[in-house]
């Protein structure tokens, strides 16, 4: 990828953010002709640079560099989604373990509470 394409990027993903050339100097702590020399492509594109002008015009480097966003190969894509499932289906693991628990709490709260219940009323009983 020629530096020509990125710098084409640059302008077209700045502008459509509404972003002067100024602005975008301030926010990478340069001065304002290095930005422009930037931009015309005189001044090469460092990765610093390309990765922190990607986060201020909230695009990805790939984006920026290529013009676009790059497909995910489907391999990458089933794994990251197996990954996803994985992680989702141990947090339900634990709430579930979590709420069996509490469940088992509260049904040996209920039999102590019967328990205390029926000696009342043995207790009333004996005394009639």
């Amino acid at each position: 990828m020629d530096n020509s394409t990125i710098k084409d990027n640059i302008r077209k993903r700045r502008k459509e953010r509404k972003l002067t050339q100024e602005e975008m100097a301030d926010r990478l702590d340069i001065s304002l002709t290095a930005y422009r020399d930037l931009e015309k492509g005189h001044t090469n594109i460092v990765n610093a640079n390309v990765i922190r002008i990607a986060e201020l015009l909230e695009t990805s480097t790939e984006e920026l560099v290529l013009g676009y966003r790059p497909v995910q190969a489907p391999g990458k894509l089933l794994e990251d989604m197996r990954s996803e499932y994985g992680n989702r289906m141990s947090v339900m693991e634990r709430r579930i373990a979590d709420l069996e628990k509490l469940v088992a709490s509260l049904e040996e709260t209920i039999r102590s509470k019967n328990e205390i219940i029926t000696m009342l009323r043995n207790s009333l009983g004996a005394d009639k």
